[in-house]
Order: C-alpha cells, then sequence, then structure tokens
C-alpha cells in the first residue's frame, strides 16, 4: 500500500522550502549583538535557538553530521529565517488550514507505518531471528488442511482431530503412523510427515515460532497456520552449519557413476578441475564457470539426501568422492566455507537474511498483524456470532438494509488497545466498503478486514500514544508543510502578487518584454513517412493544416507563433520559405515536418504575455522585502561570535 506519489510530493515540498531559505537569507544583514550566554547563537522573538539546536538541523536528511564553522555561519541565518517562517504562518492560520492538515493526515499514516518497521519491528524480529540463527531443528509434523474462510463448525472439527493425533502420539504411536491417518493429502502425498533440517526463515514464522519453543522429544499442542492445524515434534537440535559455496562435476543418471569415476582419476592424476569440468561435466549451465553452482545450506533449495551429502564433506579435501543424489551423479568442490570478517559483518548478514525470509515484510498488512500479535487487540467472538446469525436470517436482505436492535448495535465486537468499535461500527463498515451484496453472504474475511481497518484509522495517535518520539517527526513535516505554503502564497504565487509592482517593471524595461522575430508554423507528426506525405499532398492542394485531422489524416498538427524555441529542430525554420515544406526528420522518435505560414515582425509583449517572466523575475525582491518584514516582525537576532566559540570549544580549537 506505499503512496509513491505522495513520497516524490515530499521530496518536492523538502527542497523547495530549503531552496527558497538558500536564495534569500545567506546574502541579508540581520541585526547582531551579544547575548550573556555563548551557547545562544541566534532568537527569533522570545524564542532562543541553541548551538545544539543548529548543529542537529544542519544537514537534516543527509548522512553526514560533520559541518565547518564557515558552514555553520552560512547556516545560521537560513535556520532564522525558517523559524520566523514557521511563527508567520502559526499567526496566519496556516497549521489549521485544511488542505496542510488533510495532506499532514496522509504523511503521518505513511509515516507511522515507516516507523514501526524501522524503530520497533525490524529491531524486535533482527534480536529474535539472530537468537534462532544459531540452532538448526529437526523435526515432524502432522498438518491437516484448513481454509482460512472455514466456517466455525469446520475449524472445531479439525481441532477435534488434530488433538486425538496429540493424545494417541502421548500414548505411545509413532508420530509416522499418526501422519498416514490424520494428514492431509495433496496429489497422493501427505502435507505432514518428516522434515528436514533447517533454521530459522525457512518455513512460515507461526510454525518457526513453536518449534523453537520446544525441547528435544517434545510435541507441540495444536496450532494454526495459513495451511491448517498442526503438531510438530522436535526430534533433535544441533549448531548451525555454516553454508558453503560448491562446484561440481555432474553426469546424468545411467552412466554417470562410470562417467564421474574417468573423471575422479584424471583429478587423482592432478589434471586441472576446470579442465576436468569441461571435458565430463553433463551441468551446461556451470560448465564455463568451473562448475559453481553457488551456496548450500541446510534449508536450501535443493534435495535434504544432497545436503546432507555435502555438508557432511571434509571441507579440507581437494573434492569429494563421486556419489549419487537424486539428481544423477557428482563430485563436489567445496570453494569456501562461510565465514565474517568482524561483528558487523555477522549481523549485516543476518539482516539480509532476515529481510529476503517469510520472517519480515515491508507492508502496512505486515505491520497491522504484528501489532495485532503483540499488543491487545480482543476479538468479542459472542458478539460475532450473534451479529452472524442476524445476517443468516435475513436471507435475502441487502447489508445497507439492515436494522440493527439499539443493543445488538451497542455492543463491542472488537477492541484495538483503548480504542473500542461496535456492531453497529462493523455494519458501517462493511456498507461503506461494498461488501455483501446480500446478508446471507458473509465471509470471516470481513471480521479480519474490519480489524485491519480499525488498526489503520487509529495508527497515527497510536503510534503517538506508544512511542512519543513519532511525533516530533511528524510535526518537523507539519511545519514544513506550513513554510512552503507560506513560501508558495507569499512569493511564488501569482495570485497573490501585487500586480502594479509588475506593471512598474513592465513599463521601465520595454526592451526586455519583447519578442524577436517570430516563425508562424505548423508542426506536423506521425509514425509512418506515407502519412505524412498524405498530410503534405492535402497542404499543397490548397488545404488549410488546420483541417488535415478533420479529412481522416491520422497525424499530429500543432502550431505555434509565440513560443521561443532554439536549436534542432527549429533551426530548419530559418531556411523555408513562406507557405513551404520542410524535409522529414526524426523528432521524438516519430516522423515530422514544418510548415511555414508567415514570419512576424519583432514587438513588445503584450501585458499578459509578459506576465509569468514578470513574475519570476519580481520574485527576489519581492522575498526580501517579505523576509525582511519577518525579521523585523519577529525581532530576527544573530550572535556570530557565540557561534564561533561554542564550535571552538566542541572542536578543542582555540
Amino acid at each position: 500500500m506505499e503512496n509513491f506519489g505522495f513520497m516524490r510530493t515530499l521530496c518536492v515540498l523538502t527542497a523547495l522550502v530549503f531552496i527558497s531559505c538558500t536564495g534569500s537569507s545567506t546574502s541579508t544583514k540581520q541585526n547582531t549583538s551579544t547575548t550573556p550566554s555563548s551557547n545562544i547563537v541566534g532568537s527569533v522573538g522570545d524564542q532562543q535557538v541553541t548551538y545544539k539546536e543548529l548543529t542537529s538541523n544542519f544537514g537534516a536528511g543527509s548522512e553526514s553530521s560533520k559541518y565547518t564553522l564557515e558552514e555553520l555561519q552560512d547556516f545560521l541565518p537560513i535556520y532564522l529565517d525558517y523559524r520566523a517562517k514557521i511563527l508567520s504562518a502559526r499567526d496566519e492560520g496556516y497549521f489549521e488550514d485544511e488542505r496542510i492538515l488533510s495532506e499532514y493526515d496522509v504523511y503521518s499514516k505513511q509515516a507511522a507505518y515507516a516507523y514501526w518497521i524501522e524503530n520497533v519491528i525490524r529491531p524486535t524480529l533482527f534480536e529474535e531471528y539472530k537468537s534462532k540463527f544459531t540452532k538448526e531443528m529437526k523435526s515432524s509434523h502432522i498438518l491437516i488442511a484448513l481454509d482460512n474462510s472455514a466456517t466455525a463448525d469446520d475449524t472445531l472439527e479439525v481441532y477435534n482431530q488434530i488433538i486425538e493425533a496429540r493424545n494417541k502420539f502421548l500414548s505411545g504411536v509413532p508420530l509416522s503412523e499418526l501422519d498416514s491417518e490424520y494428514s492431509t493429502t495433496r496429489q497422493g502425498r501427505s502435507m505432514g510427515g518428516d522434515l528436514p533440517w533447517f533454521s530459522v526463515g525457512t518455513t512460515v514464522k507461526p510454525f518457526e515460532d513453536v518449534l523453537y519453543s520446544l525441547e528435544v522429544g517434545e510435541i507441540s499442542m495444536p496450532f494454526r497456520t495459513q495451511f491448517g492445524y498442526h503438531i510438530v515434534l522436535l526430534e533433535d537440535k544441533r549448531d548451525r552449519v555454516l553454508s558453503r559455496e560448491i562446484s561440481h562435476i555432474f553426469a546424468q543418471r545411467g552412466q554417470g557413476t562410470v562417467r564421474l569415476d574417468s573423471a575422479y582419476l584424471e583429478l587423482e592424476r592432478g589434471n586441472d578441475w576446470s579442465e576436468v569440468v569441461k571435458k565430463y561435466t553433463q551441468d551446461v549451465q556451470s560448465a564455463s564457470t568451473g562448475g559453481k553452482i553457488g551456496w548450500v545450506n541446510y534449508g536450501s533449495r535443493y534435495n535434504p539426501d544432497f545436503i546432507d551429502t555435502v555438508m557432511h564433506i571434509n571441507p579440507s579435501s581437494p573434492y569429494s568422492k563421486p556419489f549419487n543424489s537424486s539428481y544423477g551423479a557428482h563430485i563436489i568442490k567445496i570453494d569456501s566455507v562461510q565465514t565474517f570478517e568482524s561483528p558487523e559483518a555477522y549481523d549485516e548478514h543476518i539482516m539480509n537474511q532476515l529481510e529476503e525470509s517469510r520472517t519480515f515484510r515491508k507492508s502496512n498488512s505486515f505491520v497491522v498483524n504484528w501489532l495485532k500479535e503483540n499488543f491487545e487487540s480482543i476479538e468479542h467472538k459472542n458478539t460475532l456470532n450473534e451479529f452472524i446469525t442476524l445476517l443468516s436470517s435475513l436471507d435475502t436482505t441487502k447489508v445497507s438494509d439492515i436494522k440493527l436492535t439499539r443493543e445488538l448495535a451497542s455492543k463491542n465486537i472488537y477492541e484495538f488497545e483503548t480504542f473500542s468499535y461496535t456492531v453497529q461500527d462493523f455494519l458501517d463498515y462493511l456498507i461503506s466498503s461494498g461488501k455483501g451484496p446480500l446478508s446471507s453472504n458473509y465471509k470471516p474475511a470481513w471480521y479480519l478486514s474490519f480489524q485491519e481497518y480499525v488498526i489503520d484509522t487509529n495508527l497515527t495517535q497510536f503510534t503517538i500514544n506508544e512511542l512519543p518520539e513519532f511525533v516530533d517527526q511528524t510535526e518537523n513535516y507539519k511545519s514544513g508543510l506550513v513554510v512552503y505554503q507560506i513560501n508558495e502564497d507569499s512569493v511564488w504565487s501569482a495570485t497573490t502578487v501585487d500586480s502594479t509592482k509588475l506593471m512598474d517593471l513592465y513599463l521601465q524595461n520595454p526592451a526586455d518584454y519583447s519578442y524577436d522575430k517570430r516563425y508562424f508554423y505548423h508542426l506536423i507528426s506521425s509514425s509512418r513517412d506515407t502519412t505524412i506525405q498524405k498530410a503534405i499532398d492535402f497542404v499543397l492542394a490548397g488545404n488549410s493544416p488546420d483541417s488535415i485531422r478533420a479529412n481522416g489524416i491520422m497525424v499530429g498538427v500543432v502550431s505555434d507563433s509565440t513560443g521561443t524555441f532554439q536549436g534542432e529542430p527549429f533551426n530548419k525554420l530559418e531556411d523555408l520559405e513562406l507557405n513551404s515544406f520542410s524535409e522529414i526528420f526524426e523528432y521524438n522518435n516519430r516522423k515530422a515536418v514544418f510548415y511555414l505560414n508567415e514570419i512576424l515582425p519583432a514587438r513588445k509583449m503584450l501585458f499578459e504575455e509578459a506576465f509569468n517572466k514578470l513574475l519570476a523575475e519580481y520574485q527576489p525582491v519581492r522575498e526580501q522585502k517579505w523576509l525582511s518584514n519577518l525579521r523585523k516582525m519577529y525581532e530576527v537576532k544573530l550572535y556570530p561570535e557565540n557561534l564561533s566559540q561554542a564550535y571552538q570549544v566542541e572542536n578543542n580549537t582555540q
């Protein structure tokens, strides 16, 4: 649910705010004086700016935190102007502007999702993942498949079956027999049974969490995953065997053993590994790379028997003896065993593994589910069943036409932390989200999506309640929004400019607002030369270029007489005679041709034609006047001596 368009807007806003500041502040003299406290480097009204605040905001958002005294001296007036703009925006009501608040709400929610992922969920999962990473587990399980949309009766039936299987295991029946009796089969194969050695990140997290909570020889209580209900037996646990990067010489089944015996003999005689690979391997993809097939570990994509054989080869051996697998015959060379240069490199590797695993996702739904699991999430099942029973009794009633009793409507049906929602809220959600169309079509997924809606709706406030430091991020963004808007209104907006000032500028400098010799032309384009030729023939027959498309010739036609175009292809107009065509040329990946209608003499622009140019040229003057007024109104002061002294103290220089 990422909003890439919104994030693009955010970048634009931030850039504009600081471009405006940079372009106007550094060359302006402001009131300076001394102050008793050397830590105060400036003030705006009664608000003092400390050296720490200034350096904290210098280069905000960049990776580098280093700065020189000269850079801080340049940044100080920029930052003080920014603070003055915030005060002005507050006084003028920008912080209550509905447009700004609406965009702020959208940003806050997206920022809250990102904040949970980066500052809470990722670090928490990393520590959990790292603690499991050192171990590998051997297990077997029973799985009875159950769809997420299963009814309560079906769910209870499956649960009772899995409990029955567990009780039989505890009474001494082998799990392999119980797997045959109870596990669901798909395409003739059991969905349960024996599992290979694997470590964290290999299977779905609910299964993994249960497995890692067991002692060797212990069987779990029934638990549910997206596949259904399981019980799992932890058969053994060991330290993780580090991954190995391998190369092989491969031969297909049949004569593979004989072929690899010959290859092995050549290796024993001292022949080069790469040359033997080229001569004997039948793995075409790896033949040109010395037989490299990459990293292998327990839990990787290969057949468990193949993995087990590879992981038991002595890494110090130059190559293995030939052996057979389900793929064919192999000779394996261990190219390297996974090592880490430092604890930081080890942590980086684990983080990469975490982010590639099923355990971690960068999505809003992932955050919602994590919050449900780690905070108070109360499902009022009795109330939900009462509501479902009502829906079932209203066989053909549209959801939008359902009328609840006052008692049922007011009952809580779901709570997340301090946020409570009633049956009426749930019904309103079903109506607004278009669920239905008939009440008898109720699906369990609706209640799950309602829970996600509840958390999503309240996420910003919940984040502020739980993570107070998040407030600074959102408030800084709101300040950026209002500063951008007050800049727009005070400096850039054409609707707020004093047009008499633009008229004075227009009258004082007439030569600056004139058109040079211009060409009134038509530009005709198409993907086909033949279509353009039809258009040319049509005009040469005495017809207007403006009528080309109306007569069924499918070309692009644009005309202009005021635009200022230079370079290719517009310099072609200089060589044309009136009422003539240029040669056909390439333009924007299409075929194109110019038709010259008229050469227009130089003339002065009308005020309306010069307006945008006047506005752009007047903008620096307008900005300086506005900032000058702000500095006077909010008594902006700089204390450069204090800045220099604080910098020297920080860097131990005198």
